[in-house]
């Protein structure tokens, strides 16, 4: 086999191996960033894809319940989340609140069979809390 005909079969193969990788990891498709997300719902606008939970706290008069805190790196986004149950009975009561600032985002954004979550603040440097007002007890999380 020729030199030249080796360096192409080696090319096509790192095309197509760069083709498989590309396929395989799609991008995050967000409709937001920044402080633009401050007010949106987190899973429409496609920050909840990477969100994971930074804080929870018990929720008090429950079994085994968390209000929890969530974080996209994305968007530099928190919100606020519980389990559903709670959050379609009582949707005021869940707070995402910037704690050095006080700006805060009051109740739920939307809901699944799972979750409820509140809409989101953005706070790439400023700590934030999530907070349950609402029965059967409260329980918040700590400021991250």
């Amino acid at each position: 086999m020729s030199r030249t005909r080796i360096i192409g079969l080696l090319g096509a193969v790192a095309l197509g191996l760069s083709a498989a990788v590309a396929a395989g990891s799609p991008a995050l498709a967000v409709t937001c960033y920044g402080d633009y997300c401050s007010g949106q719902d987190p899973e429409s606008s496609g920050c909840s894809a990477d969100g994971v939970t930074v804080a929870s706290g018990p929720m008090w008069g429950t079994s085994g319940s968390y209000v929890e805190l969530r974080w996209s790196p994305t968007c530099k986004t928190n919100w606020a989340r519980v389990p559903a149950a709670f959050g379609t009975n009582q949707p005021q009561a869940l707070v995402a609140y910037q704690c050095p600032t006080g700006y805060q985002q009051v109740g739920v954004s939307a809901s699944s069979t799972a979750w409820s979550w509140s809409r989101m603040i953005y706070s790439p440097t400023k700590s934030v809390r999530a907070t349950w007002n609402g029965g059967p007890g409260g329980g918040t999380t700590a400021c991250v």
